[in-house]
């Protein structure tokens, strides 16, 4: 009977060996195939990006090594996730060339991204700062983001990152990027009432111009700048090209003429700092004014980001 007991106690103790050695291969197996998967992913994930072109994926040269075996790609992992366009806003900024000036025309969009976790990236940012509103964390950080300006010198974009993190219930984490800047410098960023953040920033060269972002637990948006337009400059006949016998449209204090069409072309007109309505007879149409001079006016019409040129119309034009 004893030897019976020993016999049992024997075999049940080599069937437990058996049993954890079988769960550690299988245990070991898992990992390898977890490994392999992984490797899968990233091989998948390379041939997508091979496949797009050359200019998408420029930016893949802002890589860090974050261990000994692997790395990010910061870009990538700031602007991965979806994207929503908040905002945009037109700037020009005067820039030193080698031997003559370069003027940079662009907009600068605020978009925000559904990727809340970069702070794993930040110390691959130029500058960074950061404060405390009443019930939300802001950090702003600039980073280079690859793109370059046709101009001789050696010179980067910069965009800036926005992380606003709540600290009461009712608000989520949320990412914002403005892009799409030269030469920026972050000067501050201050509590404002209201539950606002204001970030005041420079950028260009020659001159540093100011920006302010204003900042709150659900919205990133710039500055609103009051524009006033010069009307002594604004009033008159207008031409898309100097060189072209026939004027665009005249404005002036009761109307606003749109030239070569038939009928009444005489339209009623509202303009709001800089912001200018043309009530057409079946359409209305919004536009911009960037800029006036005694022989130029900007105009951005419509939710483009283009904006069209006009020359003034010569008052000795037959």
């Amino acid at each position: 009977m004893f030897k019976r007991l020993v016999f049992l106690l024997l075999l049940q103790f080599l069937m437990s060996c058996s049993n954890t050695e079988n769960s550690n291969e299988i245990e070991k197996l898992n990992k390898q195939l977890l490994q392999k998967e992984e490797l899968i992913t990233d091989l998948n994930k390379e041939i997508e990006r091979l496949r797009q072109p050359k200019d998408s994926i420029s930016r893949s040269y802002y890589r860090f090594v974050e261990t000994l075996d692997s790395e990010i790609n910061v870009v990538e992992k700031l602007f991965g996730g979806e994207h929503k366009i908040i905002n945009r806003k037109y700037f020009n900024d005067t820039i030193q060339k080698v031997d003559s000036m370069f003027v940079y025309e662009h907009f600068s969009t605020i978009t925000q991204t559904s990727k809340s976790d970069f702070e794993a990236v930040l110390k691959d940012f130029h500058q960074e700062k950061s404060i405390y509103g009443d019930d939300f964390f802001v950090r702003v950080m600039t980073f280079y983001n690859g793109e370059k300006l046709p101009i001789e010198t050696e010179n980067s974009k910069t965009d800036i990152h926005i992380l606003i993190q709540a600290t009461e219930l009712g608000y989520e984490n949320k990412t914002f990027v403005i892009s799409d800047f030269y030469d920026v410098n972050i000067t501050s960023l201050i509590k404002l009432e209201s539950n606002k953040v204001a970030l005041i920033f420079e950028h260009g060269a020659i001159p540093k111009k100011k920006e302010t972002i204003i900042i709150s637990p659900e919205l990133v948006k710039f500055k609103e700048d009051v524009v006033a337009v010069d009307l002594g400059l604004l009033y008159g006949v207008w031409a898309s090209d100097v060189s072209d016998p026939h004027a665009e449209f005249m404005i002036n204090t009761d109307e606003f003429y749109l030239a070569d069409t038939d009928g009444d072309a005489s339209y009623k007109y509202t303009l709001e700092n800089n912001l200018l309505k043309v009530f057409y007879k079946n359409a209305t149409q919004s536009g911009e004014i960037i800029s006036v001079t005694k022989d130029s006016l900007k105009i951005k019409w419509g939710d483009t980001d283009t904006i069209t040129k006009y020359v003034r119309f010569p008052e000795n034009q037959d």
